[in-house]
């Protein structure tokens, strides 16, 4: 099968011999490095076989030696095909035609569905598609990711919660979530409120439960602070001790330690406002360049890159479009005093801890517990006074 399949790829010939003994010039073949198959003997003097298309300039030298005949019976493969196909110029024009306009009416926005919202908000949500040029008839090389939709539908509609853009052939298919106005309270379960972290008590702010601390106590993790029965002694009456989901703020004050570390000397990229655009089409692994061939010959750059992927009916293609932005870039170097890293360090340190510590915790104090400047770089270990609620719902297992 394969062996076919090689031959019909790169074309093959059928041959007919005339002379005396025909199969001997079949044997002379073989001598001269030309592979024959199929080949029957018709009669005494008649034999035909096949052989490769590229070994028939081997075949005439072969034909000036003898006294055999030669004839072409049958001409078979892939450039035969082409050839032939070639001299078909209406049905090729045709066939180009029809590919063209099914290529090209893959990649327009046929459809738009949008579920999961009222009337309302799927009114408000058609009119910015339109703003952002997404409609029926619109070409898709224009438009945006889904993930990039998504994100300006958010920004821009502020009734909605959620919403997910998915692209499927030439399709849209958008599915969104409001915002409720109103949302039902569950029923809380039972519990206590526990120290989530160790520290000393500031404050407390209970609506529901039993405070077991008071300001200036130390409290380790797990301990509890207000427990969910209101009267400790009435924990065996089953109906005067029935626990309740204990409410309220626990202010602590806990300390945090940090490490920062800030180089001396600093160097960073400023876009100075040069760029070049180059155009590409990306076939597999290869980036084929369409337009703007030259490199820019800048010494720093960014570069920014958007795929566009081409469909044919609801198949996406292995090529697709890229469009590259190269940014110049000038290479700035900056030298700071100690003073200045130490600085940048302490306000370095403080946006970390802002990230790790609640959005409504107090810094109240900071102290540098130790500086080195090692290597060319300033080192500091920071630590941090911070009033924070440390109180965390534990809910009452059994046996409590």
């Amino acid at each position: 099968m394969f062996f076919n399949r090689k031959n019909w790829l790169s074309g093959y010939i059928t041959i007919e011999i005339k002379g005396q003994y025909p199969e001997h010039f079949f044997d002379l073949c073989a001598k001269y490095h030309i592979p024959s198959w199929d080949i029957k003997k018709k009669n005494e003097t008649i034999a035909i076989g096949k052989i490769k298309l590229s070994d028939l300039p081997k075949l005439r030298v072969v034909k000036r030696k003898t006294i055999y005949k030669v004839y072409f019976k049958g001409r078979n493969g892939l450039p035969f095909f082409l050839r032939h196909l070639i001299y078909q110029k209406p049905l090729l024009i045709g066939f180009f035609i029809a590919i063209a306009v099914i290529f090209f009416l893959s990649n327009i926005v046929w459809r738009i569905d949008v579920s999961g919202l009222d009337e309302e908000i799927e009114t408000k949500v058609m009119q910015q598609l339109e703003e952002y040029g997404i409609e029926e008839g619109s070409f898709q090389w224009n438009i945006d990711s889904p993930a990039t939709i998504q994100k300006q539908l958010l920004t821009d509609i502020p009734e909605l919660l959620w919403i997910g853009v998915k692209k499927n052939g030439s399709a849209f298919h958008l599915e969104g979530v409001e915002k409720t106005i109103v949302e039902k309270e569950e029923e809380e379960e039972a519990g206590h409120l526990v120290a989530k972290k160790e520290g000393v008590i500031e404050d407390l702010f209970v609506s529901k439960g039993q405070p077991l601390v008071s300001t200036n106590d130390v409290v380790y993790q797990g301990d509890i602070l207000v427990s969910a029965y209101l009267n400790e002694s009435e924990e065996d009456d089953d109906e005067k001790g029935r626990p309740v989901a204990a409410e309220g703020e626990v202010i602590a004050k806990v300390w945090y330690k940090s490490e920062v570390t800030v180089p001396l000397d600093n160097q960073y990229l400023v876009l100075n406002g040069n760029m070049e655009k180059k155009r590409y089409l990306h076939a597999s692994k290869f980036l084929i360049p369409i337009w703007n061939f030259k490199n820019p010959e800048y010494d720093h750059y960014q570069v920014d890159v958007e795929e566009k992927n081409f469909y044919f009916l609801k198949w996406k293609l292995p090529i697709s479009y890229v469009n590259q932005t190269i940014y110049e870039a000038e290479l700035k170097k900056e030298k700071i005093t100690e003073e200045q890293a130490k600085n940048i360090a302490i306000e370095q340190g403080k946006r970390q801890l802002m990230r790790e510590i609640p959005h409504d915790a107090e810094i109240t104090g900071e102290k540098v517990l130790h500086e080195s400047v090692e290597n060319g770089k300033v080192k500091l270990t920071l630590y941090y006074t911070v009033l924070e609620d440390i109180a965390k719902k534990q809910p009452i297992t059994q046996g409590d």
